[in-house]
């Protein structure tokens, strides 16, 4: 892309003028009757001469109003306008011109440091800014600036040079989005993709993989323990889970559901025997993956619980504070040893953490550990010093808004970056949705995931994988192409891995037990059973 097409519109004086200009077009085409039967006009009275004439006017002048009312509330090119011209007033505000007299004589010229403005898409925008001038120093104030000025998320910042021939002019753009709400999920949306991670907004993923351990900030009424459980409903699908509520509130009761019986822990001395377990679930499998071998030859460069087709194992600790706060210097000594451990060497062995909690004090989770938790997520309203301590000194200039109206908004870096605008899904209880009916009918959790032998070759081709399931090519063909209308494409490297293999096995064992189904169908409910 060159840099003139990465730029966008060079903000001039006369986009100040853009709703004068505008109205005085729509009322000129409200004239155009007049214009066609300007002849028969003038053959009438002057009376009927008056009223046409103050009618039409009245008339035209209304319906423009309407007219130039609507195009700047649903059209995106005058929605765009608008951004111009906000721009536009920030930039003579705060003087970001220059006065050049005209050699002709008359009034001085104004002359507005190069901006461009430009709509990536439906809720992306992005500003330019050559680097000369008075506004090359005052970038750093700049995203905050234009965060208020369009109630919109900052991005990121990308820089790059003019490619056209002999220029040497280079540019800071400010990527904005200004419609994140659109991006927001409903419950059955949220899903997990074993490449990507867990699917938490349009187009953004929790890849837990390589952001390990996620810490929830959140205080009462933003919406955390609604997303909890949300969450909790995707890890339950292809997730060791363990469960810790220290208030014995919200989520101490899920241990009434079948699927999390055995899994959820309250009393301190259970939560802290929670922790030392999953330890000790860590090291076991460093030893059984061979990950702890004394020679290193031994290992491959690389591997991880995926590598062995282990499932990932998740510790989620809700209201961490009053759990920290009721320990003894002995056991708050020892939980440190043991959160140390998990989220220092968790991610290779696939144990995870999540730690939810209503401010990130050093008091109760030390810097250090906070620091290596790469995801994080607030919700609700926060204090400036608890943004400064979920997203770090980097981001506490950033604009973070807190609207009282939107129950489940808030704010995510869930990459350990910049922090942007997040919406937790959306709940039908209007529509008479409840976790309960939902959690009742999933199955329980596998207690343990043995380690399976260590294959070959770790993908298969379409005949391997037809021969394993005792299928025809033909009919395994049939079968990935109905997934893959259905949203989910398999194999499309050319070969499969154990993932691969297990979406297709529950299409298989559906079928088995639905005789009179036939594929396309088997396919289908596979795919509405995961959504559900």
């Amino acid at each position: 892309m060159s840099a003139r097409n990465q730029k966008g519109h060079r903000l001039k004086v006369l986009d100040a003028y853009d709703v004068p200009l505008t109205m005085a077009s729509f009322f000129g085409v409200g004239f155009s009757p007049i214009a066609i039967y300007w002849q028969k006009f003038l053959q009438l009275s002057m009376p009927l001469k008056l009223r046409w004439g103050i009618g039409i006017v009245v008339l035209d002048g209304l319906l423009s109003i309407l007219l130039l009312t609507a195009s700047y509330h649903w059209l995106s090119f005058f929605k765009t306008k608008r951004e111009i011209r906000l721009v536009l007033n920030y930039l003579l505000s705060n003087h970001y011109f220059e006065m050049k007299k005209r050699k002709s004589g008359g009034l001085d010229k104004v002359v507005l440091a190069p901006v461009y403005l430009k709509k990536l898409d439906y809720a992306t925008l992005a500003v330019t800014v050559e680097m000369q001038g008075k506004i090359m120093h005052d970038l750093d104030k700049f995203p905050g600036d234009l965060e208020k000025l369009f109630f919109a998320d900052f991005k990121e910042r990308q820089d790059f040079r003019s490619q056209r021939l002999f220029s040497k002019h280079t540019y800071t753009q400010f990527i904005f989005s200004d419609n994140k709400e659109a991006q927001r999920l409903s419950i059955s949306e949220l899903n997990w993709d074993p490449k990507k991670g867990i699917r938490v907004m349009d187009g953004e993923y929790w890849d837990f993989v390589h952001n390990p351990h996620l810490l929830i900030t959140g205080g009462t009424g933003g919406g955390k323990t609604i997303f909890l459980l949300s969450l909790l409903k995707v890890l339950a699908g292809f997730a060791l889970l363990e469960i810790c509520d220290p208030k014995k509130s919200d989520l101490s009761v899920l241990d009434h559901f079948k699927v999390f019986q055995g899994h959820v822990h309250s009393e301190i001395e259970e939560i802290m025997t929670c922790l030392s377990d999953a330890v000790e679930f860590m090291e076991q499998r460093y030893r059984e993956m061979g990950l702890d071998s004394k020679h290193p030859e031994d290992v491959k460069i690389g591997n991880n619980y995926q590598s062995y087709g282990l499932a990932p194992k998740f510790i989620l600790v809700d209201e961490w504070t009053a759990f920290y706060a009721s320990l003894d210097i002995r056991k708050s000594s020892q939980v440190d040893d043991l959160m140390a451990q998990l989220i220092l060497k968790g991610r290779q062995a696939g144990v995870f953490l999540i730690v939810a909690m209503q401010r990130p004090d050093a008091e109760y989770l030390s810097s250090n550990l906070r620091d290596n938790m790469m995801a994080r997520l607030s919700l609700g309203k926060l204090s400036k010093t608890g943004y400064r301590m979920i997203f770090g000194e980097d981001y506490e200039d950033k604009n973070y808004l807190y609207l009282k109206s939107k129950i489940g908004r808030g704010y995510a870096a869930l990459d350990g970056g910049q922090p942007s605008e997040f919406f937790s899904p959306l709940i039908p209880f209007d529509k008479g949705f409840s976790f309960e009916a939902l959690f009742s009918k999933m199955k329980p959790l596998a207690q343990t995931v043995d380690v399976p032998a260590k294959q070959e070759s770790e993908t298969w081709t379409l005949t391997q994988v037809a021969q394993s399931f005792e299928l025809s090519n033909t009919t395994l063909t049939r079968i990935l192409r109905y997934l893959e209308d259905l949203g989910r494409s398999l194999g499309k490297t050319g070969t499969f891995d154990l993932t691969d293999k297990e979406k297709i096995s529950q299409v298989i064992q559906y079928k088995q037990s639905h005789l009179n189904e036939n594929w396309k169908a088997a396919a289908r409910a596979v795919v509405e059973q995961e959504n559900e």
